[in-house]
């Protein structure tokens, strides 16, 4: 009898935790974190090579302001450093039941959407603090190498800190939205 209870505790407290993630996303939408003002460009990407043409663009803009607690370069290479960790390894990790069960409804319910929405000033559990000053075309060639090292990846990629175990597809499309979420809050003129 005691295991029937618990069963249907644990099915009862993964039911809400379902329905509380994907309940219209506002909660996962209220994760972004962005100074008042601060207006999102409407980016989307679901694969490197759009992230590739964005960064074009902001290697030719004349101005780019960032919208919290980190410089554009930062940002760029927070967005490298998760790359980079998706086939090293990442510092720290949520629990195997979190990535099995709110890591994945997370990371399904940001892909149905094909948006991310995070904290964007919360550095990845663990990473190295990221230095700020870099000039942005610098920044801008980390990430795109980060992005060619994972490109030509051919082994086992490391589960990812939340989302626990991507295919490469899936990866990209992750790190893709992850990109797109961070530029999307970024002024370019």
């Amino acid at each position: 009898m005691s295991d029937v209870n618990f069963s249907r505790k644990k099915f009862i407290q993964k039911a809400a935790a379902i329905g509380i993630l994907t309940s219209s996303g506002t909660l996962l939408d209220s994760c972004a974190s962005v100074h008042y003002g601060i207006k999102e460009r409407g980016i989307q990407f679901s694969k490197f090579s759009e992230v590739e043409i964005e960064l074009a663009k902001l290697l030719q803009a004349k101005t780019v302001l960032p919208y919290g607690d980190w410089d554009p370069s930062q940002v760029l290479l927070h967005c490298a450093q998760s790359i980079y960790y998706s086939i090293k390894g990442y510092p720290e990790n949520k629990s195997e039941l979190f990535q099995n069960t709110l890591g994945k409804i997370a990371f399904w319910n940001f892909s149905r959407k094909g948006k991310m929405s995070h904290d964007l000033n919360a550095p990845i559990p663990g990473a190295d603090v990221l230095q700020a000053g870099i000039p942005l075309s610098e920044s801008i060639l980390e990430l795109k190498k980060a992005i060619s090292t994972f490109s030509n990846y051919n082994g086992e990629l490391a589960p990812h800190f939340a989302y626990g175990k991507l295919t490469k597809q899936e990866y990209e499309l992750a790190h893709s939205m992850h990109i797109a979420n961070h530029l999307d809050y970024v002024t370019i003129g």
